[in-house]
């Protein structure tokens, strides 16, 4: 992911989720089942614990009462997620998962899908009409989430073609960037995940099949170069004084061979796989299908999806070319983007409250930084704490400077336009990603707080950013307007470039081309754009969960007339976790049919 109109959110790496495993990323990507939803996190910083936190753990480390099958199976499920993906599960907040990596040996791959497969079989032979709702959601975001591995895992072996898939063993951040434990305690923790990631390093190689996607490659030695930067500097320099002498020792030695592992990673990626990359990146019309349906649980004909955004890229394109004939965009300074930033998120956050557009569970806010070296693949996004962290956590909205090595004009270009700054942190922070993950930490069950949809996710923040300016954020200067368009434009750009790349035979520099003519790109973000498709099929996401959203708004609207209500619609979209839309339809239309609350 890159471009900055763009952004990634790490609080669900389920998302890639297994198609955004960069998740983001997808990676990047945990609660209570039944009962009361927990009481938001409160504001403020804490004291770290004199020991580690105990986050409310899994159902699946309760017992359930007798003659529930479908608990049991669920709650199975649930253990045996976590314990197979315990970055996942430190993402989410489940720090009894500290200092462990994943088994990465190719039987150990093949057992785990093999398992996979038969926990589908007994999910769909579940009787749902026995089911409490909460209980047939889980079921439908268990089957969506093993879907989506099974299909990484078989369709597009992506342990196989693609080296991020293995990012987790260099990613250390989790245990630096917030005090879930005393420094000392999480440091130990953080050399175990090292110790144990030396490990599995050369799992990576035996497992990766050359030749590899050229484009696919040339991401990962970056990511790789950007891990060992991190390991070497900030690593090093936050743990410095930590410890005994002899854990600096051990520390010392064990930390500069994870960096030396990824260096190494990187620079066979570029001297030995770059030269043999091929365009094994198309996944081709059957496996493409399979991808909608196993990310979407959509089985529409490609060429509806096609023409849902073509029709929105016009629509957006011309109204883009009309604004863009009065207004000049301005951008600010590299060294001031961060100031601009916080003070634009704070504005936003004002309006949502001021307008009661939706309910924020808490006072949490984020905090604004600039982006680490292995991230830098992406231009923006939201770095924030699990559900089941403690509270006081911060979150941390990333914005990533220009590369200093690029041309200056690129470098230039690069740096977002004011009203495009303005629509990135409507989708990063309020009332877009960060809002939304208030909510999920209120999900009532721990597969709704566990696993969402790339969708949803994507599709309420860039709903969003849409919502705010027909409410009237930033009126007072068209630029956001035409922001908040550039966006819109490059996401659906994303939608006929994946078509195209996957299924219709489209090179990298005729979609490159697409996002600069079609879309208004600048060269550098188009540039990215086109190759992120080659990593991230799915990313077709962010218009077409837009587009759902806006869909049940209407049939909302036309449902309760007068008594509808933009909060309460909002409020009930938002509170059953990040679903596929289609999953959540008649509950919502349920429960905005029912009496209001009194507060």
């Amino acid at each position: 992911m890159a471009a900055p109109h763009e952004s990634a959110v790490r609080r669900a790496p389920s998302r890639r989720l297994a198609p955004l495993a960069a998740l983001a990323a997808l990676a990047g990507l945990a609660a209570c089942g039944g009962g009361s939803p927990p009481s938001p996190r409160s504001a403020g910083a804490a004291s770290p614990p004199s020991t580690p936190p105990a986050p409310s753990p899994p159902a699946a480390a309760r017992p359930e009462a007798p003659g529930a099958p479908f608990a049991a199976l669920r709650d199975r499920i649930l253990a045996e997620w976590t314990r197979d993906k315990p970055a996942f599960a430190r993402s989410r907040g489940l720090h009894e998962h500290d200092g462990r990596v994943g088994d990465y040996a190719a039987a150990a791959i093949e057992r785990r899908l093999a398992r996979l497969e038969r926990d589908r079989a007994a999910l769909a032979a579940v009787d749902v009409a026995a089911l409490s709702p909460d209980e047939a959601l889980d079921r439908a975001l268990l089957l969506q989430q093993i879907d989506l591995d099974l299909w990484s895992g078989r369709d597009a072996e992506e342990w196989r073609r693609q080296p991020q898939f293995y990012s987790e063993l260099f990613g250390v951040n989790d245990y630096l960037d917030r005090a879930y434990a005393p420094l000392p305690e999480r440091a130990r923790r953080l050399l175990a995940h090292e110790k144990a990631a030396l490990a599995q390093v050369p799992r990576v190689r035996e497992n990766l099949v050359s030749p590899m996607p050229r484009p696919v490659v040339e991401v990962a030695a970056k990511i790789y170069r950007g891990y060992a930067e991190y390991l070497r500097g900030d690593v090093v320099k936050l743990l410095q004084g930590v410890g005994d002498a002899a854990f600096q020792a051990d520390f010392s030695k064990t930390n500069a061979a994870l960096a030396d592992a990824a260096e190494a990673l990187a620079e066979h990626l570029t001297r030995v796989e770059l030269p043999k990359g091929d365009a094994s990146h198309v996944l081709g019309e059957a496996r493409y299908r399979k991808l909608l349906l196993a990310q979407e649980g959509l089985s529409i004909p490609l060429a509806e999806l096609k023409r849902m955004g073509e029709e929105d890229l016009a629509a957006n394109k011309a109204a883009y070319q009309a604004l863009a004939a009065k207004v000049k965009p301005t951008r600010p300074k590299a060294e001031a983007l961060l100031a601009e930033a916080t003070r634009v998120m704070e504005a936003s956050r004002r309006f949502v409250i001021d307008k009661g557009l939706v309910s924020l569970p808490s006072d949490e806010r984020a905090i604004v930084k600039e982006t680490p070296p292995y991230m830098r693949w992406n231009a923006a996004f939201l770095d924030a704490p699990g559900p089941f962290e403690r509270e006081g956590l911060e979150a941390f909205y990333y914005i990533t400077k220009p590369d200093p090595s690029w041309p200056r004009k690129e470098q230039e270009e690069y740096v977002m336009t004011r009203g495009t700054l303005v629509s990135t942190t409507v989708h990063e922070v309020y009332p877009g990603h960060f809002v939304q993950g208030l909510w999920e930490d209120r999900a009532p069950t721990v597969a709704q707080k566990l696993f969402g949809s790339y969708s949803f996710v994507e599709g309420w923040a860039h709903y969003a950013e849409q919502m705010m300016i027909e409410q009237g954020f930033g009126e007072d200067d068209p630029e956001s307007r035409l922001g908040q368009l550039a966006d819109a434009l490059l996401r659906n750009c994303r939608v006929v470039v994946s078509l195209g790349v996957h299924v219709e035979g489209m090179s990298l520099e005729e979609a490159e081309r697409r996002f600069v003519e079609d879309c208004f790109q600048d060269r550098a973000t188009a540039r990215e754009q086109a190759v992120r498709a080659t990593f991230d099929p799915g990313y077709f996401a962010y218009t077409l969960g837009k587009l759902q959203i806006l869909k049940l708004r209407d049939e909302a609207k036309a449902t309760l007339g007068a008594a509808f209500s933009l909060r309460r619609f909002h409020d009930a979209l938002l509170s059953h976790g990040s679903p596929p839309v289609p999953l959540l339809r008649e509950r919502v239309l349920a429960e905005l049919k029912a009496p209001a609350q009194q507060p």
